[in-house]
């Protein structure tokens, strides 16, 4: 089995039925060497220990964050960013995909979230014209 050596910015994700719930490796920046950002649902976006979510050896490993020391520093800053401001992680936006996006990126997206938005809106005309 290889191992993944995890990078700041790395996207995790851990399945859940069609949808995904992403988190983001930030690399030990919490007061206690927390290490990804998660952004529960409903809650706060919050630093925790890679080791301390449970089942941790199920989370895949999505896009890869950069390999660049400078692009990896502006992504724990967006981190940091993200936890002052307290952002909370909502239905319709900004969920944990906007977040973690925002925080590997730069910028906000949420494709589930689109996907989503679209089949209700085809059901909506679907079912509205019967």
């Amino acid at each position: 089995m290889n191992e993944i050596i995890l990078r700041v910015g790395d996207e995790l994700i851990r399945p859940w039925g069609l949808f995904a719930h992403k988190l983001t490796y930030v690399g030990p920046i919490g007061p206690f060497g927390e290490d990804v950002l998660d952004a529960p649902n409903g809650q706060r976006a919050q630093l925790r220990h890679f080791h301390s979510i449970p089942n941790a050896e199920q989370l895949q490993v999505g896009a890869r964050g950069p390999e660049d020391y400078w692009q990896q520093i502006q992504v724990q800053a967006r981190a940091r960013e993200v936890l002052a401001k307290g952002i909370v992680n909502r239905l319709f936006g900004p969920n944990c995909e906007h977040i973690s996006s925002y925080v590997r990126t730069g910028k906000s997206e949420s494709p589930q979230l689109r996907v989503s938005v679209g089949l209700a809106a085809v059901l909506v005309l679907f079912f509205g014209g019967l």
